[in-house]
């Protein structure tokens, strides 16, 4: 009988499986399933136990649904039973996998925490959720894998990881026992993208939950909040947040019917890069509504003394109402913003800033002169990573702005349109790399009206790039009625490492404007057409650069290689004109005086050109017909500037050599082939002082002046100093014959110019003389010798004639004088006719043995102490004096013919001296008689 049990048993058990699997069975096994769960259960697919490796029950196409509507659908379903309770009948649950389920749980849950309370058959089962979806309301865990352990009195822990909304999610839930009154503790620990929550708090049967929230955000966000849920909404009635050195407080609600988030919050001491990347944590389907105030923040790394404004986001994207940050120097910006869900941006912004300057310095930016105030407004587009200022408009100071600005990441691009621009300030602004490490930028820039220093400029264009470098791709500007533009870029000292430029004007009459005060050039100098072409290209301690330059006939040309860094330059430079008296003409060299100051750093600063003659002359005289040529190179550094060797042609004047100013000293050679000089102007203007010392070599194979060739080889040193320019005379051939001597000016600022000279001249030939000046007796041949020891003072050519003191020897031997005739005297005697005397007296030649004169000058007036003449037919002696500031002469002669008895005829000249007046008494030779 035993063994017929036995064996009717195991018959049972071999027989149960494809009971259970029977299809007729499934209606029993589902009924039966339900009342162990205590919620409906339906098996839509196969149905199946298995005894090895140990009892299990697995169930596909599984629903479970509850009496608070929560609701259980999974693939399939397993249960792994243990033998000995179901050897006697009974069911005894271990394990329980849940493959791919998806568990929907309404809330609020209206069974309370009896709607996640196992039932009392699974006191003690450990469950396992294989790539589930688990629903609480409208959040949606996805992915969830998850170990469930059920205790006694419905407790229940939960652990697993899963995504919410796309990140990872890991999460612990624990619910204690439940207590009489059906409620039961619980805690929530979460973890979501660095984010970390706990929870603890009671949840009762009618879902009412109260606790305390703790959080742990990204950025060191700490902060705690009262929890108080119902089914209705969860209101956190305190929020206490620490962000770094701030703090954010308020209140906050979540409402499910209709679903939303509302918070009201302030701050202090907020940096909102703390929240970055809060947005992809923020579920967007969630309508929030956050309205914050608060101060002492930091934006974008700036600070900023207070904020207010609403944000607002839900499905249809994210808005900012009432935004209002308020700015350093009273300046506040103003607006709204609207982010699409597709990241679209639109809005409206405005800036108002009555002390721009105090707003710059707030930021750490350094000001911008000529902007004192702003007043700016713009529409927003463009999306959230590349943001679009449009249709801006307002003032910038007193100029009128328009145009657009793209940010994208630290790049912004740019239109600008102003009615008026000060560039000046503006480079000097720029100079400054206010966007270091900020910004990058580029755009163009236009301007109806534009400036740079003194420079008026109209229809201004610029396409420029800002990236820790200046690069001006083109800009283009009318200028005084021609047009002016190039490109320049600039490294990061802003120092040009290319450029190229061209000015086209129809004359050149307004650039006076932007010469150095004191300087002045002749108005008919710039009144021909101007044309500028340059360029330069290299790094900042070898730019080459070429600029070519016409102006009129003139043609200045210049290929200097320029280091920025220590401020020099040396190159090759040459200037050109057809025709040298129109051009010295033009630069003011003319008759009368010169109209032309000299330039900065002109060695003889304070000294005007000469003029070309007096203003009696009749034609120019100097240096000649010829073109003007002249090619040298330069140098010039912070310490020395000069030509190093140049080539001059200008009409009869040719030189070449060089002539630098190192320290402030001067030195140089100058050869000249034919030196043409000016005749010396009257009204020649002398400085107090000499801005230079040193000396220069001068040498010329042909001396002319006024036009006419006065010596032949000569050479000579000029020596300068602050107080005193002096000339040594080495060499100079006159007349087959040699000058020597030295000349000095000594300066003061308490008296007038002093000049002092002394001359040497021997074995000149006066047949070879081309004196310059007119006088009424003159050499046309003999040797001659002079000397001279002469002293002046004052300001001009004319004082000095005025002032000349001092005295000068002239002999002369074997010689001829013109205008007076001895020979013909004795002749006309010794014939006994009645000659003409007073003809002879003031005409004709006189061949001469010597010669001499002496003098005294004093006041500029030459009294004469010695003066004789004697000839084989004669002798002539003189007395009187010589005006040399008014060029006159009173003279009176006598004059002794070698007869006998001897006879003494007298001639006076008084007045000019191209035209004195002559009296002569000639009486006593009418009665003059041989002796027997």
């Amino acid at each position: 009988m035993p063994l017929v049990l036995v064996l009717a048993v195991l018959a049972a058990l071999l027989a149960l499986p494809s009971f259970v699997a029977a299809p007729a069975h499934r209606a029993a096994v589902e009924a039966f399933a339900s009342r162990l769960t205590g919620r409906e259960v339906h098996i839509s697919g196969k149905l199946s136990l298995s005894y090895w490796p140990q009892p299990e029950i697995i169930a596909t196409g599984i629903t479970i649904t509850g009496p608070d509507h929560e609701t259980i659908t999974a693939k399939a379903l397993s249960l792994d039973l243990a033998l000995a309770p179901l050897l006697h009948g009974q069911l005894a649950v271990r394990t329980l996998d849940l493959n791919t389920p998806s568990i929907s749980f309404p809330w609020p849950m209206p069974g309370g925490i009896s709607a996640v309370a196992p039932p009392p058959w699974l006191a003690a089962l450990h469950a396992h959720i294989n790539n589930g979806l688990v629903r609480f309301g409208t959040v949606d865990f996805t992915g969830v894998n998850a170990d469930l352990f059920t205790g006694a009195y419905g407790s229940v822990s939960v652990s697993g990881d899963g995504k919410l909304a796309g990140h990872k999610i890991t999460l612990g839930l624990s619910v204690g026992e439940t207590a009489d009154d059906g409620s039961a503790q619980l805690s929530i620990h979460t973890a979501l993208d660095g984010a970390k929550a706990d929870l603890s708090g009671t949840l009762d049967s009618r879902s009412l939950l109260d606790g305390l929230l703790k959080l742990q955000l990204p950025g060191g966000i700490t902060g705690t909040a009262q929890i108080q849920a119902d089914a209705n909404s969860i209101t956190a009635p305190t929020l206490n947040f620490a962000l770094g050195q701030g703090r954010l407080d308020g209140n906050a609600k979540l409402t499910f019917a209709p679903l939303g988030f509302n918070a009201n919050l302030t701050g202090h001491g907020l940096n909102f890069s703390h929240f970055n990347g809060a947005e992809t944590i923020w579920p967007r389907a969630l309508p929030t509504r956050i309205q914050l105030n608060a101060d002492q923040l930091m934006l974008a790394g700036k600070p900023f003394p207070a904020l207010q404004a609403t944000l607002e986001t839900g499905p249809k994207g994210t808005s900012i109402n009432g935004l209002n940050i308020a700015l350093y120097g009273g300046a506040s910006l103003g607006g709204t913003l609207k982010l699409t869900p597709e990241d679209g941006l639109s809005g409206h912004l405005s800036l108002a800033a009555p002390d721009l300057n105090a707003l710059a310095a707030g930021l750490g930016l350094p000001a911008e002169s000529a902007w004192r105030a702003a007043f700016l407004q713009a529409d927003l587009g463009g999306s959230r990573d590349s943001p679009v200022l449009k249709s801006i408009t307002g003032t910038l100071g007193a100029d009128h702005v328009n145009g657009q600005l793209r940010l994208s990441g630290n790049h912004a691009a740019f239109q600008l349109g102003f009615d008026h621009l000060d560039l000046t300030p503006l480079a000097t602004w720029l100079g400054q790399k206010p966007l270091a490490g900020l910004l990058t930028v580029d755009g163009e820039l236009t301007a109806a009206h534009a400036e740079a220093g003194p420079v008026k400029l109209s229809n201004l264009f610029v396409d420029a790039a800002l990236d820790g470098t200046l690069n001006i791709r083109r800009a283009t500007a009318d200028l005084y009625g021609g047009i002016a533009g190039g490109s320049v870029t600039l490294d990061k000292d802003f120092k040009v490492t290319s450029a190229h430029a061209f000015l086209d004007l129809p004359s050149a009459a307004p650039l006076a404007a932007l010469l150095p005060a004191g300087i002045k050039l002749p108005p008919d100098l710039l009144k021909p057409h101007f044309s500028l072409v340059m360029a330069a290209a290299g790094p900042p301690t070898a730019l080459t650069a070429s600029a070519v330059a016409r102006l009129g006939h003139f043609t200045f040309t210049a290929a200097p290689v320029i280091n920025l860094v220590q401020q020099s330059a040396r190159g090759a430079v040459s200037l050109r004109h057809p025709n040298t008296i129109e051009a010295l003409q033009l630069l003011g060299v003319e008759k009368g005086c010169s109209r032309m100051a000299p330039l900065p750093g002109y060695p003889f600063q304070g000294v005007k050109l000469p003029c070309i003659a007096e203003a009696d002359t009749p034609a120019l005289a100097f240096p000649g017909p010829g073109a003007l040529s002249l090619r040298a190179r330069f140098t010039y550094t912070p310490d020395q500037y000069g030509l190093n060797d140049f080539v001059l042609s200008a009409g009869l004047l040719n030189a070449s050599g060089q002539f630098m100013v190192h320290k402030g000293r001067l030195s140089g050679q100058i050869n000249a082939g034919t030196l043409a000089l000016p005749s010396l102007p009257a009204n020649l203007q002398m400085p107090d002082s000499l801005p230079v010392s040193g000396s220069v070599a001068l040498s010329a194979d042909h001396v002319l002046y006024a036009g006419t060739q006065i010596f032949g080889p000569a050479a000579g040193i000029l020596s300068l100093a602050p107080d005193q320019a002096s000339f040594k005379l080495t060499q100079a051939s006159i007349g087959n014959g040699n000058l020597t001597g030295s000349m000095s000016l000594k300066f003061s600022a308490k008296a007038p110019p002093a000049l002092s000279a002394k001359f040497l001249a021997e074995g000149v030939d006066a047949s070879k003389l081309n004196l310059p000046q007119s006088f009424p007796l003159t050499l046309s041949s003999g040797q001659i010798s002079a000397t001279a020891s002469l002293t002046a003072s004052g300001y001009t050519a004319k004082a000095w004639e005025a002032t000349l003191g001092g005295s000068a020897t002239i002999t002369a031997s074997n010689g001829t004088l013109n205008g007076l005739s001895l020979p013909g005297i004795v002749t006309a005697l010794g014939e006994a006719k009645h000659m003409p005397f007073s003809k002879l007296l003031t005409s004709g030649a006189t061949p001469f043995t010597t010669l001499t004169l002496a003098g005294n000058f004093a006041q500029g007036n030459c009294s004469l102490t010695q003066a004789q003449l004697t000839a084989p037919s004669g002798s002539v002696t003189a007395k009187g004096g010589i005006d040399l500031f008014d060029a006159t002469l009173a003279l009176r002669l006598d004059a002794k013919p070698n007869v006998k008895p001897p006879l003494t005829l007298t001639t006076r000249l008084i007045g000019a001296w191209a035209k004195p007046n002559r009296s002569s008494d000639s009486s006593a030779a009418y009665d003059w008689k041989p002796a027997p």
